[in-house]
């Protein structure tokens, strides 16, 4: 142990004529502490919010999309998937059609998005398949199987005292005794409209009739309910609904065309949809289409929470500040109280570097015994928290319960904060402390 590690420990063991002092320093340690589990627990809490929030829209959006320069409808989309496929770290692309629509039922309407989707390629670049909690997807190709599972499953009530004869008002069609595009929709939707599967939806395209004397003239035409599913994000769950791209097709009077193309990618190339979007667009060839990825279709959002995250970091790091200050101020009034042996030292041949070595590392021991307590308390916390029953209200914050990933590089950048701080907090004292002159120190003795 070197002569300055030898002073230091010495100055900071707890002694009867420095009682105070020692309860000073543990507050010191407890303040740096605190500020270091604040910053680990908040920024672990937000981080798993926007791993769990990007889940959730990667999982209905898929990672990046194909779509023309000027936005509109193309056709020829077989040949593009063809080579959308076979471009390395691509791990399947689905065509979808997309419209706008108005969707009413006998309770209520509401305003949709209505996709024509793929079944045969929706599983690999949508996790729909596992959202559905009720029906079946594959209803929404097969108008007459969905139309006998409604009869059957109306006729059933029927017996079973659930429905009355007389009563037909769960269907407009008389007991689903009509062949109808089948569609699914999110369950804030269905809760919305008062819907279930077997159900029939009116959906209204308002620019689908052409354009009469008086303007736009809307089409509609009735869809029966083929299954209900559920992201937890309120604002897809509300607005989304999916059909067949033929069907919706037929309803919007169009040809064989799409919207655009939805890919995914290899899950450890989630950060790279751009260069693959790259690769892509030199594969198709043509300077007529685009390519938008999950970071450019949501950059506002990850944006915004990027940002909190940064301030949250900068606002707790003002705790660890707070405690600086009372680690120099415990260093100086250290100081005053050793100065007698600081003139000792001096006068035996101790120099300036030495002694401010010797209250530096006084200072650099407090705030890193607190910044390991203050993480491990942390650390304890965020693996606490899944076990604590947190529930949240999934229309406010999209999910049930809080989320937590601790991230390395935030906790690094915590940690070496901390200790930065605290170093800087005894810059000062040290310098009062390796200036003193040893006549100064003795004066009075």
């Amino acid at each position: 142990m070197s002569f300055e590690s030898f002073i230091g420990l010495r100055y900071l063991r707890a002694q009867r004529s420095s009682a105070f002092l020692s309860t000073i320093t543990l507050i010191c340690v407890g303040g740096v502490a605190v500020g270091v589990c604040a910053l680990i627990v908040v920024l672990s809490v937000m981080a798993g919010f926007e791993d769990e929030l990007r889940d959730k829209i990667i999982g209905h959006k898929a990672h990046g999309s194909l779509l023309r320069t000027d936005d509109l409808p193309f056709g020829g989309y077989r040949e593009l998937l063809e080579k959308m496929d076979r471009t390395p770290g691509v791990v399947g692309a689905m065509p979808y059609l997309k419209q706008e629509v108005m969707v009413s039922s006998d309770e209520n309407v509401t305003g949709a998005v209505l996709k024509g989707i793929d079944l045969s390629r929706l599983g690999r670049v949508s996790k729909l398949p596992e959202q559905l909690i009720a029906g079946e997807l594959a209803d929404l190709k097969d108008p007459e199987k969905l139309m006998e599972n409604t009869r059957r499953d109306i006729e059933n009530k029927i017996q079973e005292g659930l429905l009355l004869p007389e009563w037909t008002g769960r269907t407009k069609k008389r007991l689903g005794n009509k062949a109808l595009p089948g569609i699914v929709v999110g369950k804030e939707m269905a809760g919305y409209l008062g819907v279930s599967v077997g159900d029939e939806l009116n959906v209204v395209n308002p620019l689908g009739g052409g354009v009469g004397p008086m303007g736009p003239i809307p089409s509609n035409e009735y869809f029966r309910v083929a299954g209900v599913f559920f992201t937890g994000l309120f604002e897809y769950d509300m607005k989304f609904a999916y059909t067949t791209i033929p069907a919706l097709q037929t309803f919007s009077s169009m040809e064989d065309e799409i919207t655009a193309i939805e890919f995914k990618v290899e899950e450890e190339k989630l950060f790279e949809t751009e260069e693959i979007g790259r690769a892509i667009l030199a594969g198709i060839g043509g300077d007529a289409f685009k390519i938008m990825d999950w970071k450019q279709m949501n950059r506002s959002l990850f944006s915004a929470l990027q940002l909190e995250q940064l301030a949250m970091f900068i606002i707790l790091t003002f705790i660890t500040l707070v405690a600086a200050f009372n680690i120099a101020s415990t260093l100086i009034m250290m100081v005053i109280e050793k100065s007698q042996e600081i003139a000792i030292l001096k006068s035996m041949g101790a120099d300036r570097r030495a002694i401010m070595k010797v209250f530096m590392l006084d200072g650099l021991i407090i705030g890193g015994l607190g910044t390991l307590i203050g993480a491990s308390l942390g650390f304890f916390i965020c693996w606490l928290i899944p076990f604590v029953d947190l529930r949240l209200d999934p229309e406010v914050y999209y999910m049930t319960s809080v989320p937590v990933q601790v991230k390395g590089f935030q906790v690094a950048a915590i940690l070496i904060s901390a200790l930065m701080i605290s170093w800087l907090a005894t810059i000062y004292p040290a310098w009062q402390a390796a200036g003193m002159k040893p006549v100064d120190g003795l004066r009075y003795d």
